[in-house]
């Protein structure tokens, strides 16, 4: 029997204790777990107003259909959440509209329709960029930028107004600095592997994806309804509730509040944690915290820390709005993207009131603005001196020339997100390569999970959770 340290109580922390209980119950004897914040859930946070109505402070949905989709509506339905879900299907209106900002004009990006003839901003058909794509050869690349890969593969529009928005969506970062290796592995494989995007979408085979998870009556509803995204009744706060109740109820377990670690120590085969006055001593250790947290406590291991304080992470304000009557009118869509390029000083608006209605209160139209990212600093200097006044103002600003209102917000909330996304930049999975090489030589027992490696969405962090909890119980 083993005892586990987990560090970092968001998402990727909680599933880990999660899976160390359910699937180790044989193997585990005590698990601590620690988070340097009053309560649990990391970025995912939600602020439920009387009202009825939901603010989500990071992320607002989890998207289906990759394993690692599958594999988070499996802990959904082990949670107890079946009945709480709110999805979002490949026929709802909603994951059919998303635009961008071109022009200065909000326009729909392309679908199906688009194949065959010419939608703006594009100068000619997506059938166009299709047959580009087919014939472009194989590039022998071990990792370029995302918006290297999509220019020379597809063409300079399609970088320019679908993955240089998409990147700031996804990671609030640049996509000439972004790894398409690591942000989009699909898209590399795909090439490596046939020589194009378009043949690796064309031999996905859907089935074989959702296969191990069909045994979950939830994932066979998701999986013929095709569902894009979904989300729960009152927020995602639901599931980090869930999951923390779940992990308690199970026993043999501390979750500690207000506890930062500020020292961990590897030797004789155990590892001491220094937490505040706690002082805990464990057989391993999981750490979910941010990689340039963990690199601070790791100098003793000199190319160890260097590799993870260098994996860069940037700030987000977010600033939810509220109006009372409905601003977006015939715009009704999942939201906008804003280019790097266009004169713009957000990095997009999602349109909350049209994607989950059911989390609306008295007002029609809730938005969540997107400030800043990679380019914060440049905009607002330090992210500490930034006035919430300066960032309303913008975000109301910004409304009011998109959906060309006059109206003033009945409601806001705005909060500064400080290293809260982590940028995987070229070269990521050397770094990677070389912090596990690290591991290894040294001896370290020690786990990484979380955000700052091997995929940010939510459903990543619980999949590497889970992977990295098998690894760690198929090794005692």
């Amino acid at each position: 029997m083993t005892v586990v340290g987990i560090l970092g109580g968001g998402i990727s922390g909680l599933s880990c204790a999660y899976y160390l209980k359910t699937l180790g119950q044989s193997k585990i004897k005590y698990i601590a777990l620690l988070d340097k914040s009053p309560k649990f859930g990391g970025w995912i946070q939600t602020t439920r107003f009387p009202d009825g109505a939901t603010f989500e402070h990071g992320p607002r949905t989890l998207r289906s259909g990759s394993k690692s989709g599958y594999n988070a509506l499996v802990l959904a339905d082990q949670l107890a959440l079946s009945s709480r879900i709110l999805p979002i299907t490949r026929e709802h209106p909603i994951a059919k509209t998303n635009f961008v900002l071109a022009n200065n004009q909000l326009n729909p990006l392309p679908n199906v329709s688009s194949l065959i003839r010419k939608v703006p901003p594009f100068s000619k058909s997506m059938i166009r960029y299709v047959f580009r794509e087919l014939m472009t050869k194989r590039a022998d690349l071990t990792d370029e930028s995302v918006y290297s890969f999509a220019e020379r593969r597809i063409g300079e529009e399609i970088a320019k107004y679908i993955f240089d928005p998409m990147c700031r969506g996804i990671a609030a970062g640049d996509a000439r600095e972004l790894s398409v290796r690591s942000m989009f592995p699909f898209l590399y494989e795909a090439e490596k592997n046939y020589g194009s995007v378009v043949k690796g979408f064309t031999n996905e085979n859907r089935s074989a994806t959702a296969s191990e998870f069909l045994y979950c009556d939830l994932v066979k509803k998701a999986y013929n309804e095709i569902w894009r995204m979904w989300t729960l009744k009152t927020g995602l706060g639901e599931l980090i509730d869930a999951l923390a109740c779940t992990v308690e109820e199970q026993g043999k377990i501390d979750l500690i509040f207000n506890a930062e670690c500020t020292s961990l120590t590897f030797k004789d085969g155990k590892v001491e944690i220094i937490a505040d006055n706690e002082n805990i001593k464990v057989d391993h250790v999981f750490s979910s915290i941010p990689s340039h947290e963990l690199g601070i406590l790791l100098n003793a291991y000199p190319t160890l820390a260097e590799n993870l304080l260098a994996i860069p992470s940037v700030d987000v304000a977010v600033v939810y709005l509220e109006y009372e009557n409905d601003i977006i009118k015939e715009n009704s869509g999942f939201g906008y993207l804003a280019p790097s390029f266009e004169d713009s000083k957000v990095l997009g608006i999602v349109f909350d009131s049209c994607c989950f209605p059911e989390l609306n209160g008295i007002s029609m139209t809730r938005l969540t603005c997107m400030i800043g990212g990679r380019w914060f600093k440049d905009m607002f200097g330090d992210p500490d001196s930034v006035s919430e006044d300066t960032l309303l103002q913008i975000s109301m600003e910004e409304v009011g020339k998109r959906f060309n209102t006059t109206d003033k917000p009945i409601r806001h909330k705005v909060l500064i997100q400080r290293k809260c996304i982590p940028q995987y930049v070229i070269g990521h999975h050397l770094k990677l390569e070389k912090i596990d090489e690290e591991i290894k030589k040294n001896n370290l027992n020690l786990s990484l999970i979380g955000a700052s490696y091997k995929g940010a969405g939510v459903p990543d962090c619980i999949y590497n959770s889970k992977l990295s909890v098998e690894k760690y119980l198929k090794s005692l």
